[in-house]
């Protein structure tokens, strides 16, 4: 068929008569739908109408909500090739406004087929008109899958600044502090992003204590205390003030314990009237709108980072087992309150950390790379010394070339690609300039994570097409099964032998029809269409602790492992519902 394109158009009489005539044959729709659509669209400046054209001529339109990114009505007025036009209509539409969700009526059967058909899947009722709408979500994985051959939707024209500084292998604190220095000048100076007198905020990751070991710092867990000493002496011939803050993103009520474990409060001691720890996850917050409202409206940020000058974010070059990588895009989740991370993961975690750089943008992204962390990280990987410092004021740009130094493409990270193209800042080798070392002098693979989706004896585990966020959260949550069963030692948890086999569903294709005699659980967003046929576990991904509590009520003998505090999860999961309640 000839290709399909977009074009910008206005609400028209022939859509209205297209429109009455199609919900005028769906019971309990009709005209008095369509006069309270149409009036709400026309008096809305946040209204787009696509006209969908082929061979010059328009087969249908969409309406487009451009604040909250969401389709409110598709029609075709196309008599051949329905089907294949809805498809590139959507294809159209994502190439240009990216990931996308749509609210429909929920008696348009018609359409609400046609939409999970193409990826998209039903995450919550809406009251409106006094009718019932449903919202859905694109699944990431269809959306990365549909725009394999697309550029951004916005292109990044602005050609990006990365700097590659060697420290001497001796990493002293006087060696850390020189290459700090060189690499901030190589970017034009401290001086020219902190004015005299002005408050910095230094967002370190400080996400567990898993970087101690027999009371030693082994690196690559948290950011390295050393940086953060030289970062500080050098910013206080200029600042005003300079502020430590992080959130920890593992048992919460932590921060304070995790500074003192990593003797964070000794950076105070360098001037206790400029230089002080802040928890982020304690502090005051304000509420700000997310362009384009994608999986969410809006973010808290904490009044630290609102009210800084200057923001300097401090990630580790590590593996995420789930994301890839955890650096630069990835580091600002730390400072989020304790509610949106957990909430984040219900609405889209890879949408949502990038949802979080058009709310807050740091003025400088540096990555300890001093000793990095391979294989199974953030937290639980194995430390590799890398005497590097990367830097530059695009974190998209800087997580592109550390990825590069650590043998990945940048398209492999969910969060880093969908930045990318979002058009947040450039992936492609051609649009950064890489100052002070090259990517191939400095350059070392990291060893990937070993992400072990094998079934049991009757634990079935069907992952057609599932991304690297709901494979790893299993991973980790089945390596809990993959242990002697108390009730038979000669066999493993997982091996237990069931009545009604057990099937797991993750990804948006199931693989395997769906048995309704056995037991089925439905991971994510992805599966949330089959919510009815079994147990959702709902998330994007879904968070550890809702895995887990998912899948070991199968076991009820035996003890479930815990993620983090239980206090503290339990509250966040009745504070998660009291959030999705008020969104009914």
């Amino acid at each position: 068929m000839s290709e399909i394109i977009l074009k910008k158009g206005k609400l028209s009489s022939s859509l209205r008569s297209g429109l009455v005539e199609y919900y005028s044959k769906i019971p309990d729709l009709g005209l008095l739908y369509i006069d309270a659509r149409w009036e709400q669209w026309s008096e809305s400046s946040d209204i787009t109408v696509y006209l969908v054209r082929e061979d010059n001529k328009t087969v249908g339109w969409i309406i487009y909500n451009k604040v909250i990114s969401s389709i409110e009505d598709i029609f075709l007025n196309s008599k051949g090739n329905e089907a294949v036009i809805f498809t590139k209509a959507i294809d159209a539409l994502i190439a240009l406004e990216s990931l996308v969700s749509a609210e429909i009526a929920e008696a348009d059967r018609k359409k609400f087929d046609r939409l999970v058909e193409y990826g998209f899947r039903p995450t919550r009722k809406i009251k409106a008109f006094d009718l019932s709408l449903v919202r859905m979500e694109l699944s990431t994985s269809v959306f990365f899958e549909r725009l394999k051959e697309h550029k951004p939707s916005r292109p990044y024209r602005k050609k990006e600044q990365v700097v590659i500084e060697e420290v001497a292998g001796t990493q002293t604190e006087k060696d850390i502090k020189a290459s700090l220095l060189n690499l901030l000048n190589r970017l034009g100076g401290i001086r020219k992003y902190v004015k005299p007198g002005q408050t910095v905020v230094l967002k370190p990751n400080v996400v567990a204590d898993h970087g101690m070991t027999g009371g030693k710092y082994v690196g690559g867990v948290v950011t390295d205390i050393r940086i953060l000493k030289a970062l500080i002496e050098l910013l206080l011939p200029v600042a005003g003030k300079i502020i430590v803050a992080e959130g920890s993103s593992i048992n919460r009520s932590a921060t304070g314990k995790m500074f003192d474990v990593y003797g964070y409060p000794e950076l105070i001691n360098l001037d206790p009237n400029k230089v002080s720890l802040v928890d982020l996850n304690t502090d005051k917050l304000v509420e700000k709108a997310v362009p384009a409202g994608k999986r969410m409206k809006s973010r808290k940020v904490p009044l630290t980072i609102e009210e800084a000058h200057v923001l300097i974010s401090l990630p580790v070059m590590k593996i995420h087992f789930a994301a890839g990588v955890s650096l630069g895009v990835k580091n600002l989740q730390g400072a989020m309150p304790p509610l949106e991370k957990y909430m984040t993961h219900f609405f889209g975690l890879w949408q949502n950390l990038v949802n979080i750089h058009h709310v807050v943008k740091p003025h400088l992204t540096i990555i300890d790379g001093i000793v990095g962390q391979e294989d199974f990280g953030p937290v639980s990987g194995t430390p590799k010394t890398m005497n590097l410092l990367i830097g530059g004021e695009n974190p998209v740009a800087v997580d592109a070339v550390t990825m590069r130094v650590m043998g990945l493409e940048p398209n492999i990270s969910p969060p880093v690609l969908l930045a990318y193209l979002q058009g947040l800042g450039p992936i492609e080798a051609e649009r950064i300039e890489v100052l002070g070392a090259s990517i191939d002098k400095v350059a070392s693979p990291f060893k990937q994570p070993h992400i072990n989706l094998e079934s049991g004896r009757d634990f079935r585990i069907h992952a057609a097409n599932a991304c690297g966020g709901c494979r790893g959260y299993l991973h980790f949550v089945l390596n809990k099964l993959r242990k002697p069963d108390p009730a038979d030692s000669s066999r493993l948890l997982i091996d237990r032998p069931f009545e009604r086999r057990v099937n797991i569903f993750l990804g948006p294709y199931e693989g395997v029809d769906i048995d309704p005699k056995e037991t089925n659980i439905f991971m994510g967003i992805c599966q949330l269409h089959h919510a009815e046929k079994g147990t959702a576990l709902v998330g994007c991904p879904p968070h550890a602790e809702v895995i887990m509590n998912g899948i070991f009520k199968l076991f009820p003998d035996v003890e479930r492992p815990k993620y983090a505090d239980e206090t503290e999860e339990a509250k966040l999961e009745k504070m998660l519902k009291e959030v999705l309640d008020n969104l009914a």
